[in-house]
């Protein structure tokens, strides 16, 4: 019998860190905000250059240190890439079944999911797609604890399985395009903390710095929902109402 949970594809590839790392030198110059770009490089602090540079300069230098990174990891990345797998393996199937009852016994999607293994702070999903980036690190967070791979892998499974919740519940997408992005990453804090993931975890959730009073508002509204489906209605005209000062 088919399995009918997903399986995801591990992989290493400098040309998704480098579609990546491109995401983020764009965001920053087009928003003229560099936090994410800043949690992206950190380990890196040669990288601060970028900021002293225009956006194609900028995405231009970065490829050229990522040839330089790779020549020197791309083979430790791929013999992690087992341990990564094997980890993952322990916890993938509770992770599913847990996430199905929380989006109201909904599926997962069918597809190809692929997790490129990065040597970078900060981790994307592709919108609307089931290619995202994990660390290569697993000992991060605040306070820095083991664990941080599979909290990365679990969060970027939940935007893929919400963006299909939503997109079968709400097909005409009451939300405008920044506060649908707002909303996903709010949905994973609330998510992320309830006792059942973190228990998969064993890590706390934290909202964006721009999130955080949307965040705190909507976990409450969450606590008094019967499903998933009553949640996102009731939280759809309070995004639309608000933002985060």
């Amino acid at each position: 019998m088919k399995n009918r949970f997903p399986e995801i594809k591990f992989i290493v590839s400098r040309n998704s860190e480098k579609e990546v790392g491109e995401y983020y030198i764009n965001q920053a110059f087009k928003n003229n905000d560099f936090w994410f770009l800043d949690k992206f490089i950190k380990d890196y602090p040669e990288l601060i250059k970028i900021k002293n540079l225009n956006k194609e300069e900028g995405i231009k230098f970065l490829n050229i240190k990522i040839e330089e990174y790779y020549n020197k990891e791309e083979d430790r990345l791929n013999k992690l890439k087992i341990e990564i797998e094997k980890k993952w393996n322990q916890t993938k199937e509770q992770f599913f079944s847990e996430a199905e009852k929380i989006f109201d016994n909904h599926k997962w999607p069918e597809g190809e999911y692929t997790a490129n293994i990065s040597l970078f702070g900060m981790f994307r999903l592709v919108p609307g797609s089931k290619k995202f980036s994990i660390p290569s690190n697993d000992y991060a967070g605040n306070p820095p604890a083991y664990g941080h791979i599979n909290y990365t892998i679990i969060h970027e499974m939940l935007h893929i399985i919400f963006e299909d919740f939503y997109k079968k519940h709400f097909e005409n997408n009451p939300l405008t395009r920044e506060k649908y992005f707002d909303f996903l990453e709010i949905l994973n804090y609330i998510i992320l903390n309830l006792p059942e993931i973190k228990e998969l975890t064993g890590w706390k959730s934290y909202p964006y710095p721009n999130q955080e009073e949307r965040c705190k508002k909507l976990e409450k509204i969450y606590s008094k929902c019967k499903n998933m489906k009553e949640f996102i209605e009731k939280a759809i005209p309070y995004l639309n109402e608000t933002k985060d000062k």
